[in-house]
């Protein structure tokens, strides 16, 4: 199955800048699912079935992108976020869930294989 085939381009893009996990794109979207909640770091990991220290991670990287914001522990939404473009992606993550989980792993697979690179030829 090819992501490319289900996964509009610029959901892809998307994605592919701003997502680094599963963890990541579970979060963003149970935070944007329900606005109105108040967002604390223990509920969202319950939710999305992922450890503290996961969650955290996936919450740091969405706060570093400008797409959720933490003020007194409380996560949500930045309202500069293209909530059109997190819609999207709930809809063809929704109905292509095995796509869009490929594109976010082969992202870090490349990360890793860089990273294995650079760790070997530092070796020699």
């Amino acid at each position: 199955m090819q992501p490319d085939t289900y996964v509009p381009g610029d959901v892809r893009d998307f994605i592919l800048k701003h997502i680094a996990s599963v963890a990541q794109l579970e979060a963003l979207l149970l935070i944007w699912s329900s606005p109105e909640e108040r967002w604390e770091l223990l509920d969202i990991a319950a939710r999305i079935y992922t450890s503290e220290a996961e969650t955290a991670k996936a919450l740091e990287g969405l706060s570093a992108g400008g797409i959720v914001i933490c003020m007194n522990g409380v996560f949500r939404l930045n309202v500069s976020a293209d909530v059109e473009m997190i819609r999207r992606i709930q809809e063809v993550y929704a109905r292509y869930l095995i796509p869009v989980t490929d594109i976010i792993h082969s992202q870090s697979l490349n990360s890793h294989s860089g990273e294995e690179k650079f760790s070997l030829q530092k070796d020699r």
